[in-house]
């Protein structure tokens, strides 16, 4: 399990692949009863252990291999107004209207996965990020921070959030590949629980 905070540094962006061959590298999942085990692929055998090399088709949406200081890099975009580093990414406008809510009220209202509502509180969603606007009700294992700021949760226990109100990323990565019954069952719950105290220490001079 990796962890990263990040507030007010500029580390460079990364500009070589992702290094997909660490020694050691696992993910993780749960057993029948509950306990932490090494597994190669995600759920329902939905991804591979590794990325081919012959493999032409890229998912802009999921299947992703990168590391931390990439995601940072990522991130950052948000806080910039879409330049990270002096490096223009995304044009100002382009960048506003990722970050604005699309949805009507009835859509933030119907909204769930797995049954849990998604944007119900105090979220509404953009262009492949959660916006937070109000922050009271906003619930933290989708994204806090002030009104504006934005992320999202990955599937297996990815989550990050970029403020450009307090010009802060929070990242935190896990891998925590489990079934939709073990779900149901309560297994692997305390990834998101880790989630939302890592937001609440990391955001605790917000307070």
């Amino acid at each position: 399990m990796g962890t990263g905070v990040q507030r007010h540094a500029r580390p460079a962006l990364s500009h070589g692949p992702a290094r997909r061959d660490r020694p050691g590298r696992k993910n993780y999942g749960f057993d029948g009863s509950g306990r932490l085990s090494a597994r190669l692929t995600c759920p329902g055998d939905s991804t591979v252990p590794e990325r081919p090399d012959d493999m032409d088709y890229v998912s802009g949406g999921q299947g992703l291999w990168s590391t931390l200081d990439d995601y940072l890099a990522f991130a950052r975009i948000f806080l910039g107004a879409g330049a990270v580093d002096g490096v223009r990414i995304l044009r100002p406008e382009t960048l506003a209207s990722m970050t604005s809510n699309c949805l009507t009220e009835q859509q933030r209202a119907t909204a769930e996965v797995g049954g849990m509502p998604l944007f119900r509180g105090g979220h509404g969603f953009g262009m492949g990020v959660a916006v937070v606007l109000d922050p009271k009700k906003a619930e933290p294992t989708v994204c806090g921070g002030r009104e504006g700021a934005v992320g999202w949760p990955g599937g297996f226990g990815g989550w990050w959030r970029a403020d450009a109100d307090d010009d802060s990323v929070l990242i935190f990565l896990a891998h925590n590949m489990v079934e939709r019954d073990q779900l149901s069952r309560g297994i692997g719950l305390g990834v998101y629980e880790a989630i939302t105290r890592f937001q609440a220490l990391a955001s605790a001079d917000d307070r």
